[in-house]
């Protein structure tokens, strides 16, 4: 089970686990093959590459009847816990890139907490769809 399964409450269940997206590997992928003829390059290129493989499999983001989670980290980990009562916003920046690919950085905002941003999240716009329905279910 992850970080987001072991967060929840008995009566709570989980109404969107975003993903991060493929794209998040493309540049460390393409610049790894480009240069791998020369050993000096991968010498940055390969821990890119590790790292963002990294982030692609521990990052977790999700919303839940009750709250709003997330997870980032593996040896130093960040992480998000926000009732939906007390969040404000959710903002999606997408690139030119981001949109023809679907992907983008979803940000929390509320009160008592920093916003912290979610880098590379499939279907950015659909997971703040998902808050916006949650919140509404909450205030009813």
């Amino acid at each position: 089970m992850g970080y987001v399964e072991n967060s929840l409450s008995g009566d709570e269940d989980i109404l969107i686990q975003a993903k991060v997206h493929w794209a998040v590997i493309l540049w460390p992928v393409v610049f790894t093959v480009l240069l791998s003829p020369l050993l000096l390059p991968l010498i940055f290129t390969v821990p890119w590459l590790i790292a963002t493989l990294i982030y692609k499999a521990t990052t977790e983001l999700a919303v839940t009847t009750k709250k709003v989670v997330g997870k980032w980290g593996f040896i130093s980990r960040k992480s998000i816990e926000q009732r939906l009562e007390k969040v404000d916003s959710v903002t999606v920046d997408q690139t030119m890139f981001g949109r023809m690919l679907g992907y983008g950085t979803v940000t929390v905002n509320g009160s008592g907490i920093s916003s912290t941003p979610a880098k590379f999240i499939h279907d950015p716009l659909v997971f703040r769809h998902r808050v916006v329905d949650a919140l509404e279910k909450a205030n009813q």
